[in-house]
């Protein structure tokens, strides 16, 4: 009975929650989506909280949430062959936190740590067969 409950009470608290709304906000030459941005009403005012890019072929290029107009949490970027191209998170529109940046077959290319926007601490770098090549402290 108390799983009925919770689970009744869990799907209450989703159906109340703002929809989000999808507007393109940018198009390439042949009216395919460049920029589709997530819209939620909070407190009366709509607020963007998602942005996605995409390639002229319709595939995702990054994405990642927004909070206050600036980027908040994990943003990813991908190659058009829909591989990771890069990981990061950021707070308050600056980067923060572990970075990667892959090559297009998914090798590792540089990883590294963030603080502020700068780098900070121990990057290493790799060569397109996945060698450790160079590492450099920040």
């Amino acid at each position: 009975m108390n799983r009925v409950i919770y689970t009744l009470m869990v799907m209450f608290l989703i159906a109340c929650e703002a929809p989000v709304i999808e507007k393109v906000e940018e198009t390439y030459p042949d009216n395919q989506p460049k920029k589709v941005s997530f819209f939620q009403e909070i407190d009366g005012k709509e607020v963007k909280v998602e942005e996605k890019y995409y390639h002229q072929d319709g595939t995702l290029k990054m994405n990642g949430k927004l909070l206050n107009g600036k980027r908040e949490g994990e943003w990813k970027a991908f190659f058009n062959n829909e591989q990771l191209q890069s990981i990061g998170a950021f707070k308050n529109g600056k980067r923060t936190g572990e970075a990667k940046v892959y090559f297009p077959n998914g090798n590792l290319r540089y990883e590294g740590q963030y603080e502020e926007d700068m780098e900070v601490g121990h990057w290493k770098f790799y060569n397109q067969q996945g060698k450790l090549t160079s590492e450099k402290d920040f």
